[in-house]
């Protein structure tokens, strides 16, 4: 079995040295840094319920999508915790009550049904996904630089490879078990495409959560090709035995 890459990095090592009275500011901008961050937090948590409605939908058939899903939704907690994190710091945040809005948050699954009618498609949009947020996050290190301290940039650099790490692995799922579907990717992705065009609405399905100015045409056209270039690739002969290395 082709297994996924894991990181091993913690959020707590990161911001445990630093206190919310090193980033005090003025109430316009705490409000701007909520509105900024906010959206980030509760993307990330919804990964949560996305894995439940796979289980509900037993959508998950073979068992390297198995693992990677557990190592996703493993990563994604860590996002959340961190994010948590950020904003107790630098926006007024406390977790109790970030939490407590999280758990209040409605989900609607209905309008990516189309991608969720088998694990081939799933993984599919899933590797699509994770390039784009990969891409989206990169964009913001002026964001994440204004906030005070270096250890935000850390924390960014650290984001974007696991998104980067979820969309190589789950690309390795197609390369492993779908490479006789490999000609069908195109097609799923120019729908995803198509469907985000039609409606940029988000429902707290964790995918396709492209309501930031980062997510332009070209950024999608380009995730899109990168999907398909690395899908296209022929799996070695250590992939073939498993051994893929635990980056650093």
């Amino acid at each position: 079995m082709i297994a996924p890459v894991r990181r091993d990095w913690s959020p707590k090592d990161l911001f445990n040295a630093l206190t919310p009275a090193m980033f005090t500011a003025e109430p316009s901008v705490v409000r701007a840094r909520w509105d900024r961050l906010w959206p980030e937090l509760y993307t990330e948590y919804d990964a949560r319920h996305l894995k439940k409605e796979l289980c509900i939908r037993n959508l998950i058939k073979t068992n390297e999508a198995e693992a990677f899903f557990n190592a996703w939704a493993a990563d994604e907690e860590r996002h959340t915790d961190g994010f948590i994190q950020i904003m107790e710091l630098v926006a007024g945040g406390s977790e109790t009550d970030l939490r407590q809005r999280l758990n209040t948050r409605s989900h609607d699954f209905s309008a990516i049904s189309e991608f969720l009618k088998d694990e081939f498609s799933l993984i599919v949009m899933i590797a699509f996904d994770e390039m784009c947020t990969c891409r989206a996050y990169a964009a913001e290190r002026e964001f994440y630089a204004g906030l005070g301290n270096r250890r935000f940039l850390l924390w960014l650099r650290e984001v974007i490879a696991d998104e980067a790490v979820h969309s190589m692995n789950a690309v390795n799922v197609i390369r492993a078990r779908y490479c006789n579907r490999v000609s069908e990717v195109g097609v799923i992705l120019e729908s995803l495409i198509s469907g985000i065009a039609d409606d940029t609405s988000y429902t707290g399905t964790f995918v396709l959560d492209y309501f930031g100015t980062a997510y332009t045409k070209e950024l999608l056209a380009n995730c899109r090709a990168t999907i398909l270039r690395n899908v296209a690739k022929p799996l070695t002969p250590a992939e073939q035995d498993g051994n893929n290395r635990r980056p650093n």
